[in-house]
């Protein structure tokens, strides 16, 4: 047991250094300061969830709604953490030589995970349990339920999870370039997970015209939830009606389920971390290969910027935290194609925003003012050029002895990043505008304010990690998730994107819609020749890497 507990602590401490700055107590209270921010506004968010559902006399769903939102949560964190937590470890055989039983291995590992999971979970289930108890019912068996459902949901999405996981990196891995596979199905995976949710709460509101209706759809969004989830139709009846049998049924399966899942996974961990490490063997590249992949890089510059494309394909963790952005901006822009920007406002799926069309004729104008802030907001989430020197690492003495100008070097890594961002921006411009969601000058705020909000930060960005690099991480989510230049630009970004739409809103209310759109692409100009004077300053006081 003390063996469990130990290790057990060594993988709570390496989750929660995940997730934390390293050594910089500045970035360590901007992160904490922003959790709290955004657990603060989704807990506000649920709890109106848990209202509406109450008024409408749905107080029976609520219980649905906690158990599957907890296990939802339990879902995506086990997805994400699974792979190098798990299995597929840079430190296998040392981890597999401690004088430790297996079992006593995995069983940190996983319960790691639980843990952890329970912890997200409680943050997506707690609100929704706190509301249902006050305004529904409260009674010593529901607090017990409410207990046990946030204790044990997350259990068997977290034990689903490990498997899927390993079966998404298994079959990533028989692929010669397997990080880029692996890569690519996640990015669909949770992009689908995204426009079912999203869809979901569209297809709940489309149409509504009076509380009935909506009342309807959140009726049906809960049938769908227990029958899509049985945990979460027996914690119901368990709540509800006082089903013992309801209440026994959740809690074994919660308790059965993970316990078969991990017996499972200690009996067959080195078959399965062997999967993960036979991928398949590149074969060597004949000499009219090399030749031909050296005349396609043609210049220095061009292969500088090819490095770096592959560095961040090569790398989950960098490409997770820097191509969401991209999907979210192309998702955005085929969907207000398809449905239509006026059409999902008067449906009401977007919470608190209730007009009718008189109305939005009205003030169409601003709302159209306030779409390019929006990809601000996505862009800023693809800043893979602003880590780009520290994510080099022990291998930046490449860089450092080129025979290139620095210039040179930081002009590739910053194309490598601004371009393929306002190349997302221009073809979701050209998408609105086709579809008659905005004209010409409007199609050109999207892409001036995107990419000018998105080019200023990402050369902050560079800046700093030019000053201050990091080349001795033990783990890319060092530089990735709590370097510093990461979180400038993630966290100036935001101040940036909901500061300039609610000026531009004001602008638009007061002084006119055309207004408005001359601030846009006042912010955009300035902040895309900003952005350039940033980044020559930073070429010349940049210096070699050695130096740092």
């Amino acid at each position: 047991m003390r063996s469990f507990l130990i290790l057990m602590r060594v993988q709570l401490h390496a989750l929660a250094c995940s997730l934390m700055p390293h050594k910089r107590r500045f970035s360590t209270a901007l992160t904490v300061l922003a959790g709290i921010a955004l657990v603060g506004l989704a807990a506000l968010y649920l709890v109106l969830l848990g209202i509406t559902l109450i008024s409408f006399g749905l107080e029976a769903a609520i219980p649905a709604f906690a158990v599957a939102l907890s296990a939802l949560a339990g879902v995506i964190f086990t997805f994400l953490k699974a792979n190098g937590t798990l299995f597929g470890l840079a430190d296998f055989d040392l981890v597999m030589s401690l004088p430790v039983p297996r079992r006593t291995v995995v069983a940190s590992r996983v319960t790691a995970l639980y843990a952890s999971a329970t912890l997200i979970g409680a943050i997506a289930s707690v609100p929704l349990w706190a509301v249902y108890l006050v305004f529904a019912s409260f009674s010593p068996w529901a607090v017990v339920c409410a207990v046990l459902s946030v204790l044990l949901a997350p259990a068997i999405p977290t034990a689903l999870a490990t498997f899927l996981a390993f079966g998404v990196s298994a079959l990533a891995s028989r692929f010669r370039h397997a990080n880029l596979v692996y890569i690519v199905i996640s990015l669909i995976a949770f992009t689908a997970i995204i426009v079912v949710l999203y869809g979901y709460s569209f297809s709940a509101g489309a149409g509504e015209g009076d509380a009935e209706q909506l009342a309807g759809g959140l009726a049906a969004i809960s049938g769908l939830l227990s029958l899509g989830w049985p945990p979460a139709s027996w914690m119901g009846s368990a709540v509800v009606e006082g089903s013992v049998l309801g209440l026994g049924a959740f809690t074994a399966t919660s308790i059965a389920i993970p316990a078969l899942a991990l017996e499972i996974m200690q009996r067959n961990y080195l078959a399965i971390n062997a999967a993960l490490t036979a991928r398949v063997r590149a074969r060597a590249l004949t000499t009219g290969e090399l030749r031909a992949r050296t005349e396609r890089a043609g210049t220095p510059f061009k292969a500088l910027v090819l490095k770096e494309y592959r560095t961040l394909l090569g790398i989950p963790s960098y490409a997770f935290n820097c191509l969401f952005g991209y999907l979210f901006m192309l998702v955005i822009a085929v969907t207000l194609s398809v449905i239509g920007l006026k059409e999902i406002l008067l449906s009401g799926a977007v919470d608190g925003v209730e007009i009718g069309a008189a109305e939005y004729d009205a003030v169409s104008g601003l709302v159209v003012n306030l779409l390019p802030w929006f990809f601000v907001f996505c862009a800023i989430m693809c800043p893979s050029a602003a880590c780009s020197i520290s994510i080099e690492g022990k291998s930046s003495w490449i860089c450092a002895t080129a025979p290139l100008p620095q210039r040179v070097i930081l002009g590739a890594k910053l194309a490598s990043n601004a371009v393929p961002v306002a190349a997302t921006i221009a073809v979701s411009a050209l998408v609105l505008f086709a579809s008659g969601q905005v004209d010409a000058l409007g199609a050109a705020c999207v892409l001036v304010t995107g990419f000018g909000g998105f080019f200023l930060m990402v050369n902050i960005g560079l800046s700093s990690d030019v000053r201050k690099p990091n080349f001795s991480w033990t783990t890319p989510n060092d530089v990735v998730k709590r370097g510093f230049p990461i979180m400038i630009v993630v966290l100036g970004g935001m101040v940036l994107a909901f500061g300039g739409g609610a000026l531009s809103f004001v602008i638009s209310l007061n002084l006119g819609v055309i207004a408005g759109i001359a601030w846009n692409l006042g912010v955009g100009i300035v902040g895309a020749v900003a952005g350039w004077l940033i980044f020559r300053h930073t070429c010349r006081v940049a210096t070699s890497y050695l130096t740092k």
